[in-house]
């Protein structure tokens, strides 16, 4: 069996200082693009990683070593620090250090490996670049590492690479996040025919997951399956209507962990609250499950790209440990299955999805009961 025993988070919005922020500096720098700046940004992106990468989960890992092996994964939006210029320490006797953004060290893969190296983890590093999928996505990779090549932990390591400008333009000229003029009008929300889209958040998550072992400290959740698929489209920014992808990553999860859909009771959704997102989502579900009812967190939070899934999966635990399922803040219409109202938090399985662009549709499955 595979555990949770730790889940460190970041989002800026839960932030109430700005702290080097490069962009946005304040809410309207980039005029009816971008409006997330209640808390800011930060810049490089690897400083709110720093947020959750806590010395008491070092040592944790450290002075508590498995039978097995150890892994680490980074779940990274792509594969280099969009945005940043090289640039050499001017003292040459100086260690080179990640602070440092010597060109080659702009590589995501170059930052993984430094940070495995403070875990003291030599058995197995990697990254992925899956994008709003990854952090999910690299749950799939994680069970295999456990089932399939003795691995006995896993850490993960879950942030966005290219928070930087020509995102948040992409995102504000995709019409997919709320735009400046807009927001009199519509507020970020998910399944909600009134207010759709999101704003562009940022955060982080790290989590350790473990077989059982003698020093292993109180599990949050226990992990049951994760699955990864694709859909017949041939559109790598789009999705189809019908929720294809999600279809087969909920199938697929509920085949590896060994759960009903009559199991599954509670969702995290990825609810973007885009009106292409709201439609395969919603769709995909109903047929997928059965009596369930489901939250997003990013008219919360923001979308935190690529730690979107990982990030809003740790928040739910904590809520529900609180008792509850929070609603989806904005919604106009009374909604007992789309909560647009805290619903009691029942135990059991659970459901965390995500989708990337390139075609990717992710699903993990969690229990509260440990």
């Amino acid at each position: 069996m595979i555990y949770m025993t730790h889940c460190e988070t970041l989002c800026t919005t839960e932030r109430t200082t700005y702290e080097d922020i490069a962009f946005p500096q304040s809410v309207h720098i980039i005029k009816d693009t971008f409006r997330r700046a209640k808390s800011g940004l930060f810049y490089p992106p690897h400083k709110a990683f720093d947020k959750v990468i806590l010395q008491k989960t070092i040592d944790y890992v450290v002075d508590n070593p498995v039978a097995g092996k150890t892994a680490f994964l980074f779940a990274a939006g792509s594969q280099g620090w969009m945005g940043t210029s090289g640039r050499y320490d001017r003292n040459t006797e100086a260690e080179l250090h990640y602070k440092t953004k010597i060109p080659f060290l702009t590589l995501t893969n170059i930052y993984a490996g430094r940070i495995a190296s403070i875990f003291h983890v030599h058995d197995h590093v990697s990254t992925d670049a899956s994008a709003c999928a990854s952090s999910l996505k690299v749950l799939m990779d994680m069970q295999n590492l456990f089932w399939h090549y003795g691995f006995d932990r896993v850490i993960v390591l879950a942030g966005e690479d290219s928070v930087c400008i020509p995102s948040l333009e992409f995102f504000g000229d995709a019409k997919a996040s709320i735009q400046l003029s807009e927001e009199p009008d519509r507020k970020p929300s998910a399944f909600d025919a009134v207010n759709t889209g999101f704003h562009v958040g940022q955060g982080a998550a790290l989590a350790v997951f473990e077989k059982e072992h003698a020093g292993m400290s109180t599990p949050m959740a226990k992990f049951l399956g994760a699955y990864t698929s694709a859909e017949n489209n041939t559109n790598p920014l789009g999705q189809r209507p019908d929720g294809e992808g999600y279809s087969k990553a909920i199938e697929g999860s509920l085949h590896v962990a060994g759960v009903r859909k009559e199991d599954v009771n509670v969702v995290k959704t990825h609810g973007t609250g885009t009106d292409a997102n709201n439609k395969a989502e919603k769709a995909a579900l109903q047929r997928s499950l059965s009596e369930f009812v489901a939250t997003s967190y990013k008219p919360r939070i923001g979308h935190t790209l690529s730690a979107s899934g990982l990030l809003e999966t740790g928040l739910l635990l904590n809520d529900m440990g609180c008792g509850i399922v929070p609603q989806i803040l904005n919604r106009t219409e009374d909604d007992d299955v789309f909560l647009s109202y805290d619903a009691p938090a029942p135990r059991g399985p659970f459901l965390s999805l995500a989708a990337g662009m390139g075609n990717i549709y992710s699903a993990a499955i969690f229990s509260t009961e440990v």
